[in-house]
């Protein structure tokens, strides 16, 4: 269960399979184990979807980049996710429009994106089955300059040929989707416990028998009991195999990548997709997120392990300049930086900034490792369920997965408000504790940061969050000095001064 943490009163249960990581691909594969009648644990050593899952751009794409290269397989898998996101979580998941200027040089041409949409039109004919029809996503298409620039008044008209015109789907509120994904699986039958750090494996004559942990609110060490364990870790999976005495070879070397948010108002209603002239450009999202302006992805080498990203403020100069540079009219400078988003993703190589190009499983028995231990790393968001879908055939392959249509998620009351960014509650408003008193009864919330981070929207904007602090911590039933040391948690973890900050400045 979410609502009911008891680690010590699960380490008297038995489990078909426990899975090593909250992110993304870790829920994933506890839904999946859930919809296949596996008695599932989940242990997270820190708060659900709390890393690199939390830092996404949020983007559910369709798989239109796949065409360039002829990865037929990739496309269709991401089309169907794509769906799966659009059917399954309506009121979180929502079409995004995406529009591509064209400047009539190499692949961007008029007449080449007219034929690639055409055909991606064809080959996702099926996108919307199932959809609901405000949800459903209309055909692709070229604008003309003049349509594009009724579209985003600020484009330049320098060298603009017509734009590219199509729609993938957004995930504005990444968090409440994974509590939501939680709670799905759980109300199947899983459990889930965060704030439970996994130490390794406890083997008997060279196959699983269970994991050895921690309960990091308590101290307590304890053992839970399974055949089978997923390490789905991410940056941490090769140190969480070596503690396991398996082999680490194709886990994971990570890549820094980020994701900025901007204190102004987006160019356009679309998401744009933007680059500058120069050969090799990266191409950036400028995504309309809650009222102010979402970019990314920007991606670079790391070569500090599995340790917190920070973004170098040289390349948080770079970034912002490729972006003005892209789109001139944006002239964003460090000032207007409200938040960042930086995460880990997987690469092929150590201190590299090129992502992987494909998941990874691992099964360390075949690798003579202890039996019943499998890895995954993963490389999008889009495709993690069916990711976890494919570990699972592995791990387990007699194990028959119901139709979602048998697996229905639990209705348990309204979702908790999505905020826009510059939203602040009017004085004498308490009607905005609400949805975070029933997080704290039933979704697993043991910190602040839990709460206003990832069980709500209000984290979006950390001088809003670092605001109402104070009052959110009243809502727990904390004594001063606890109520305390979590506001001054969540302010470090939001990278904010001891000191407090003028309210006004949150809804500013």
């Amino acid at each position: 269960m979410l609502n009911q943490r008891d680690p010590q009163g699960l380490t008297q249960e038995r489990f078909d399979l426990i899975v090593v990581g909250g992110g993304v691909y870790g829920i994933m594969v506890l839904l999946e184990a859930a919809r296949r009648g596996l008695r599932a644990l989940l242990l997270e050593r820190g708060d659900f979807g709390a890393e690199t899952s939390y830092n996404s751009l949020r983007i559910v794409h369709g798989g239109l980049r796949y065409l360039q290269t002829l990865d037929l397989i990739r496309h269709r898998e991401s089309v169907a996710e794509r769906r799966w996101f659009l059917r399954h979580f309506p009121e979180l998941v929502e079409p995004l429009p995406c529009l591509m200027p064209l400047h009539g040089a190499g692949l961007r041409r008029p007449w080449v994106f007219r034929a690639a949409l055409r055909v991606n039109d064809v080959l996702s004919g099926t996108r919307n089955a199932g959809v609901t029809e405000d949800h459903a996503l209309p055909a692709s298409r070229v604008l003309s300059v003049k349509e594009t620039h009724a579209a985003c008044p600020g484009m330049s008209r320098d060298g603009l040929r017509a734009a590219a015109e199509w729609h993938d789907a957004f995930i504005p509120n990444m968090p409440r989707m994974f509590i939501e994904t939680l709670h799905w699986a759980c109300a199947h039958g899983a459990f889930a416990l965060n704030h439970v750090e996994a130490r390794g494996v406890i083997a008997t004559e060279g196959a699983v028998a269970g994991v050895c942990a921690t309960d990091v609110i308590s101290g307590a060490e304890l053992t839970f009991h399974a055949d089978v364990v997923v390490n789905a870790t991410g940056p941490w999976g090769p140190a969480f195999a070596d503690a396991c005495g398996a082999d680490r070879d194709g886990l994971f070397e990570p890549s820094l990548a980020w994701n900025v948010v901007f204190d102004c108002p987006p160019p356009a209603a679309h998401a744009l997709a933007v680059r500058t002239r120069r050969p090799g450009a990266r191409t950036y999202f400028l995504v309309p997120w809650k009222g102010v302006l979402l970019a990314g992805t920007g991606h670079a080498g790391w070569t500090k392990g599995g340790a917190a990203p920070v973004l170098p403020p040289d390349l948080l100069h770079a970034f912002i300049g490729e972006l003005n540079e892209a789109l001139p009219s944006l002239n964003l400078g460090e000032a207007d930086v409200l938040r960042v988003f930086a995460g880990l993703v997987p690469t092929g190589q150590p201190g590299s900034g090129e992502l992987l190009s494909r998941d990874v499983i691992v099964d360390h028995g075949a690798r003579g490792g202890p039996r019943g231990l499998f890895s995954l790393a993963g490389v999008k968001l889009t495709t993690a369920r069916r990711v976890a879908d494919k570990a699972l055939r592995r791990a387990f392959p007699s194990a028959q997965a119901r139709p979602f249509a048998a697996f229905p998620r639990p209705a348990h009351g309204e979702p908790a408000p999505d905020h826009s960014v510059r939203w602040m509650p009017e004085p004498g408003d308490e009607g905005w504790k609400d949805a975070l008193r029933v997080a704290i009864a039933g979704e697993a919330v043991e910190h602040l940061e839990d709460l206003l981070l990832r069980r709500s929207s209000l984290g979006d904007n950390p001088a809003r969050a670092a605001a109402l602090a104070p009052e959110a911590a009243r809502l727990f039933d904390w004594d001063d000095g606890r109520a305390q040391r979590e506001v001054a948690r969540l302010r470090h973890s939001l990278d904010l001064p001891a000191e407090d900050l003028d309210c006004a400045n949150a809804g500013k």
